[in-house]
């Protein structure tokens, strides 16, 4: 007899050292490297032929890290995706991203970021979403460094809530983090990049 697919309610809760040593690692690193390549495109005044392209794959790869962070740090598990509770921990608000009922007129980032990267709607209409800092607007595809300096703003309310409660992952959380900013310092440092002279972002 042929077996059934049945909905789950909440997805498997996997070992939170192992996710956090892998998954999350994985996320915040691809995260912080690929802003920084966007940045690092940006900053160079003529890039060459195809150099848009590499911009663009960059400011993407950023986006889509980002928003997996953002959905994690800021909402409990679903039956799609896994949440801080996985870690014992109450969602961290995020003011910049909201969440999926923020009006974007607001400058909230969860609206745009779910209806550019995850689906094709339609897209006429554009907002611009507010920096990180609060302290501009700007279109979409200007944004991966703003969107990583939140996702490393929440990774360290994540680590003290860590710490707060005496959870012996918090020096792995902050080894994590303290690797990804020094990763993403090695891409303005490799062949390609250290003729530009660019300084690593400060995380």
């Amino acid at each position: 007899m042929p077996q059934q697919n049945t909905a789950r309610s909440t997805v498997s809760q996997p070992d939170p050292r192992a996710y956090l040593a892998k998954h999350l690692k994985n996320e915040l690193w691809y995260l912080l490297c690929a802003a920084t390549e966007w940045h690092v495109q940006d900053m160079i005044p003529d890039p060459g032929v195809g150099a848009d392209y590499v911009q663009v794959y960059a400011m993407d790869s950023a986006a889509l890290h980002a928003r997996s962070l953002f959905e994690f740090f800021t909402q409990s598990s679903r039956s799609n995706h896994l949440g801080l509770n996985l870690y014992g921990l109450q969602p961290i608000p995020s003011e910049r991203y909201g969440d999926r009922n923020s009006d974007p007129a607001n400058g909230c980032w969860s609206s745009p970021l779910h209806a550019f990267l995850m689906h094709l709607q339609d897209r006429s209409f554009t907002q611009q979403l507010k920096s990180s800092d609060g302290t501009s607007m700007k279109d979409l595809n200007k944004m991966p460094v703003d969107f990583a300096n939140e996702a490393a703003r929440l990774w360290r309310i994540f680590v003290a809530r860590l710490t707060n409660q005496s959870d012996p992952l918090a020096p792995l959380a902050q080894s994590v983090l303290d690797d990804a900013i020094g990763e993403s310092a090695k891409v303005v440092a490799n062949d390609r990049n250290a003729r530009h002279g660019i300084t690593p972002i400060a995380w």
